[in-house]
């Protein structure tokens, strides 16, 4: 399966760390001259010319100077010219981008060209990238195709297609111009009341510098060149392109988890965008990665390959397509390749994942289908000891394919009655298939099985969120209820079922607007039933060879284990507490208690995606959890967590690392 996070990158280092790979991706980054990606010349700012003299407008009525035989002013509406609402050129002596407010400003011998070919000169710039609208004041001077003009402010609507100024005249006046139509103004008319609205960002962070800018509305802005706030200081980049799209299909995430994260968005446009990576985990050290993103409303194609300068590689391609309102497909496809640069895989594996999701009445359908291939190697020649490999034995070559298809059916939830209840129906159909590796070998009476088929019927049952005790103040702090009950039983062709049964209930209440809690507590139950034949399947033996079950880390005895058979209970009691001191900051503290049977077995400490952990038999009795997350800014946050499981085994004390992880 693809480890793909959309929202996160986990980190597992010290600040040192997290500060080294930063500064060594601002140092490579100034060495790289990235392509844009959406052509200067078409959007960009051209040179201003020196304006000719002004015109001055005559009263209402007339035409103005240098628009002799045009028009009088009418309302009619024209036809529109989308070129104006696309993307514009800024340049000033300093441009600069606030994320926490996503403002975009320039100060200093400002001047903007518009889609449509009209320029701008001005003292001040502002635009509120959510309002998508602009203001330019001080100082203006407005050159469209029927005329220069001066003025104190003009401001742009995009949303509305439409732009206010004041101009410079012997009275005073304000044209209100409609789809870009300057030729005919329409003088005098009222204008909304924050036309030219200039905010305050003092106290604001900068996230980033800049001499010129290229904008387009709703889309994205490229800044050329770019300084970006790394906290400490400004590190200089030869460009940044920032997507500020409202596309969700832009946050899909291809790359696999690493401990630090730099991402670089160095190109893009309104449907594309590249990103470099400068990664770091204790394994491969620090490398490169890359992502790109090709995106439409209906559709996202995003491959990410990492690392790009190391010899295991990763590539992973994510597709999705709605096709109709009801009917969409999703793919996943990675390999797995160990070759230097990108010369010929000395081995290379993959796995691929189809998903077809069709929307009928109250319900839907899915199509889930998986393919593995331990090798996508042709069979090599015979090596030593007639071992087949690539370059060495630790590269071997195994043919392995296995698969499997399967076809659910999941009803809505649907209300039951007028209880404060919720039901809802699954079900399913599906096929197992390994021609190389039996999914079954060897059982008495039964042989050696490569198929299996399978078919499946479950239920869940949720309540609505029951207040308990309300609070009578208004302040929210009722004591809420909320719990579930899921059972589920999968029939397979061996002669053999498996029941799975979860209970859920919870309390939850805010104390505070700063502080809150939540209670749950959940029983699991899980049988694997093969009747007249459990104990050939489950046998006294099964797991150690002996009567007993052992510790791999201390080699203690687990005797319990001689009476699993196949039949398993989890006991859990969450506890949680949220505190939130400031908007910045948040405290998450929790508490897991576990009884279960078998009774969990020790483990030894393992390395999967850069992180360590104990990888455990069954769930730690005792685990607490602390979490820290503070936000940098609007973009990125923050996260440091660290578990306590109170001397499980008699050497399991606090997780053997911090987990730190970037939010973006």
């Amino acid at each position: 399966m693809l480890g793909i996070s959309r929202t996160t990158t986990t980190i597992e280092t010290s600040f040192s760390t997290l500060r080294y790979a930063v500064t060594l991706l601002a140092t490579i980054a100034l060495m790289l001259a990235f392509a844009p990606g959406r052509a200067a010349a078409q959007v960009g700012p051209a040179p201003f010319p020196q304006p000719p003299t002004t015109l001055t407008p005559p009263p209402v009525g007339t035409p103005a100077p240098g628009l002799q035989g045009a028009p009088e002013p009418s309302e009619s509406p024209s036809t529109p010219r989308p070129a104006r609402l696309s993307a514009f050129g800024v340049t000033a002596k300093r441009v600069a981008f606030y994320s926490n407010r996503y403002v975009l400003t320039a100060e200093g011998a400002v001047k903007l060209q518009l889609g449509d070919g009209t320029r701008i000169s001005a003292n001040t710039f502002f635009m509120d990238l959510r309002l998508n609208r602009f203001v330019a004041a001080g100082d203006v001077t407005l050159v469209t195709s029927s005329g220069t003009y001066h003025g104190a402010a003009f401001s742009e609507y995009f949303d509305f297609d439409r732009a206010y100024f004041i101009p410079v005249t012997s009275e005073p006046d304000r044209w209100t111009y409609t789809e870009g139509q300057y030729a005919h103004p329409l003088f005098g008319r009222e204008m909304p009341g924050d036309a030219f609205f200039l905010p305050d960002l003092s106290g604001q962070s900068v996230f980033c510098y800049s001499k010129k800018a290229v904008v387009d509305p709703r889309q994205s802005i490229r800044f050329t060149p770019a300084s970006l706030n790394f906290g400490l200081t400004f590190v200089p980049f030869p460009t940044y392109f920032l997507n500020f799209s409202s596309n969700p299909n832009f946050a899909q995430n291809a790359l696999p988890g690493s401990e630090v994260d730099g991402p670089y968005d160095f190109a893009g446009g309104a449907h594309g965008l590249a990103t470099a990576h400068l990664r770091y985990d204790p394994a491969d050290n620090v490398f490169f990665a890359y992502e790109q993103h090709q995106v439409s409303a209906n559709h996202y194609l995003v491959f990410a390959v990492s690392p790009l300068t190391r010899p295991l590689k990763v590539y992973n391609l994510l597709g999705f397509d709605r096709l109709s309102p009801k009917v969409e497909i999703q793919v996943s496809l990675q390999e797995t390749a160990f070759q230097h640069d990108f010369s010929q895989p000395l081995s290379a594996t993959a796995y691929g994942n189809l998903e077809v999701t069709a929307g009928l009445h109250h319900s839907y359908l899915q199509l889930n289908a998986d393919q593995y291939y331990e090798s996508l190697l042709s069979q090599p020649q015979p090596g030593i000891g007639g071992l087949l490999y690539y370059g060495d034995p630790s590269h071997n070559w195994v043919p392995d394919h296995p698969n499997d298809v399967s076809l659910s059916w999941i009803g809505y939830r649907n209300p039951i009655g007028k209880l404060p209840l919720y039901l809802q129906l699954r079900s399913s159909i599906g096929l197992d298939h390994d021609w190389l590796t039996p999914l079954y070998d060897d059982l008495p009476d039964i042989g050696t099985i490569v198929t299996q088929w399978s078919h499946g019927a479950g239920m869940n049952v949720t309540t609505q969120q029951i207040k308990l005790l309300p609070d009578r103040s208004g302040q929210h702090r009722d004591l809420l209820l909320t719990a579930s009950f899921d059972k589920q039983r999968q029939w397979f062709s061996m002669p053999h079922y498996i029941d799975t049964q979860v209970e859920t209930a919870s309390l939850s209440r805010a104390f505070t607007p700063k502080v809150n809690a939540l209670v749950s507590y959940s029983i699991t139950n899980t049988g694997d039933f093969w009747g007249s034949k459990q104990l050939d399947v489950y046998p006294p033996t099964s797991l150690s060879g002996m009567n007993a079950a052992y510790s791999p880390f201390t080699l203690e005895q687990f005797p319990g284990y001689s009476a699993f058979r196949g039949f398993a209970t989890v006991r859990s009691l969450n506890e949680q507490l949220l505190f939130t001191p400031t908007t910045r900051l948040t405290l998450t503290f929790s508490m897991r208690e576990n009884h279960d049977f078998p009774v969990p077995i020790p483990g030894l400490p393992v390395i999967s995606g850069g992180v360590t952990f104990w990888q455990n038999y069954g769930f730690t009795p005792y685990q607490f959890t602390g979490d820290v997350r503070y936000r940098i800014n609007n973009i990125l946050a923050l996260d440091v967590a660290r578990a306590y499981y109170f001397n499980f085994g008699g050497y399991q004390r606090w997780s053997p690392e911090f987990l730190i992880t970037l939010l973006r």
